[in-house]
């Protein structure tokens, strides 16, 4: 058999090769519209979707996906078998606190549990060691790609990684977001396809938002303004909707006159944060003499911190002495309809599931959609079958998968099964700029092409098509040599089952590759299992290195 490290210095030069040519607009237009469907709205395309798509045909398979709820029996029973290692050393930092080593494989218990139970872990009069306090947020991380792979609601995982991203927060950033973590990523789970309005109150609402974004402690003179900038520039109206460059006066901003400025300004920015104090979290903190917050680890409204007079936000008068969270209600209701949260969002949302630079015209055919069902429970889904349903929907592939999406791609093609037993993955992925949930900025990860074009990038790439599904690599616990069927006997072939696997068809880039990395196709495979292994290790990045696996 060929050496290995010299196919991983052989692939890298073909792979750039591949990417420096990008899929031509023939390969493009020749490729399957099921398979840019399933690789648009899943985390790749599989024997079995492709069997589904094939039998409901596309209108049926889209109902059926945008259906399927957050909870799966199956997937919720396979996240219930998985266990996570926790390891660390003794502790003694005096005074009786201490700790004992630990070296363990955990159920994924924070998952499903009561937030409030999780509440000693940022009890620091307990002596623990920090994985500990930790250890709720890399729970959330592993069943990530788990379910990535495993759910059978695809398009809302897709749609959950894309809420992740947008209301981004770094679930490491301290034991209190960590703690907060899995009921943030449940939340976001269960609004993925409903109501826009909805999910931006609840994300408000969030410990998880709270604790990230420091509104937590936000209370009159001074407010905080971390969270109410984010929810202007990123979560709602946009970056382009900044106007402050133009404008010096709210009077001044389009359309303030009328109560719906166009955009904002850093006046804008003050209000709305002044909107949000006493917006907390019941987490038994001191409140004032003789009064502390429950102990829930959910939202709380702290009344006394509360900001009570009056405020403009966009040109719209708040009266002074309102009902208890009135202000930041309405803020939000403001923001959800605004037409230019609808712009942003449907870009957005565009972005992920079609181009990195959808045509104008098409997101405001979304922003109609979104605007018209502001109030559906259903608004998100309507949008995104109104993206679906659109010719610019047919366009050929040309959105690159990013690190995590192209992992998940390849294990739900392999048909491997995800066990991460370490979350030590996680460190490839993170060599190639991915950090799922740990993304520290609030931007979330970039969503354009451009971005995940590097030199670097590639080389990961190569890494993770060679090297995923290694006992090693520490994420999957099915031997990939097994699937492969026993009437498969020489490299070609086993090259061109894979293909499929990865792509929908063998393709017409298989010689070339044959030729580029001067392996005889020819070749007859090994019998036993560590050999079929290892040759299907390099027929998979064969496969997963052509621009029909690295573009969807």
């Amino acid at each position: 058999m060929f050496n290995r490290r010299q196919f991983l210095r052989s692939a890298l030069a073909a792979s750039l090769a591949t990417w420096a040519l990008r899929p031509s607009a023939a390969e493009a237009m020749a490729a399957d519209p099921a398979e840019v469907m399933l690789n648009r709205l899943t985390f790749g395309a599989t024997p079995d979707s492709r069997a589904a798509l094939a039998a409901l045909g596309r209108a049926a398979w889209l109902d059926d996906q945008l259906a399927r709820p957050a909870q799966d029996a199956d997937l919720d029973a396979r996240l219930a078998d998985l266990r996570l290692r926790i390891s660390y050393e003794a502790g003694d930092q005096g005074e009786d606190y201490r700790w004992s080593a630990m070296d363990e494989m955990r159920p994924l218990a924070a998952l499903t549990a009561d937030p409030a139970t999780l509440l000693p872990l940022i009890d620091w009069e307990r002596p623990m060691h920090y994985a500990e306090r930790a250890r709720p947020a890399d729970e959330v991380i592993a069943a990530a790609l788990v379910r990535a792979v495993h759910a059978p609601a695809q398009l809302r995982e897709v749609m959950t990684q894309f809420w992740h991203d947008h209301f981004n927060v770094h679930a490491h950033k301290n034991e209190y977001v960590a703690i907060s973590f899995p009921a943030y990523d449940a939340m976001l789970r269960d609004h993925a396809l409903g109501n826009f309005r909805a999910m931006l109150g609840e994300v408000a609402r969030a410990p998880a938002m709270l604790y990230y974004l420091n509104n937590d402690e936000s209370r009159a003179s001074p407010a905080n303004e971390n969270f109410a900038r984010e929810l202007l520039e990123l979560h709602t109206l946009g970056a382009g909707h900044y106007l402050n460059d133009r404008y010096n006066r709210w009077s001044d901003v389009p359309g303030a006159a009328a109560g719906l400025a166009e955009g904002y300004i850093d006046e804008d920015v003050y209000e709305v944060a002044r909107a949000f104090t006493g917006w907390s979290v019941g987490d038994g903190r001191w409140l004032a003499e003789g009064s502390e917050a429950p102990r829930t680890l959910r939202f709380h409204y702290v009344d006394g911190w509360h900001d009570p007079y009056q405020k403009r936000v966009l040109g719209r008068e708040f009266s002074p002495n309102r009902a208890p969270l009135a202000d930041g209600e309405e803020v939000l209701d403001l923001l959800a309809t605004h037409p230019g949260t609808a712009r942003f969002i449907c870009t957005k949302i565009a972005r992920r599931l079609l181009a990195d630079d959808p045509d104008p015209a098409l997101v405001d055919r979304l922003a109609e959609v979104f605007v018209a069902q502001a109030t559906a429970p259903d608004q998100i889904a309507q949008v995104i079958r109104a993206l679906v349903a659109d010719p610019a929907f047919a366009a050929p592939p040309g959105k690159l998968r990013r690190p995590f999406e192209y992992l998940a791609a390849l294990y739900r093609a392999s048909g491997a099964k995800v066990v991460s037993p370490e979350n030590s993955y996680h460190w490839q992925l993170s060599r190639a700029g991915w950090m799922q949930h740990t993304f520290p900025p609030p931007t979330g990860h970039a969503d354009r092409s451009e971005d995940w074009q590097t030199s670097t990038v590639i080389l990961r790439l190569v890494d993770l098509a060679l090297s995923a599904h290694d006992d090693w690599f520490g994420a999957t616990a099915v031997p990939i040599g097994s699937a492969v069927p026993a009437e498969v006997r020489r490299l070609g072939d086993l090259a061109g089952f894979w293909a499929t696997r990865l792509q929908g068809a063998p393709g017409d880039r298989l010689q070339e590759m044959f030729a580029t990395l001067d392996i005889p196709a020819d070749q007859p495979l090994p019998t036993d299992a560590q050999g079929r292994h290892d040759y299907s290790t390099v027929a998979i990045a064969m496969a997963a290195l052509s621009p029909q696996f690295l573009f969807r």
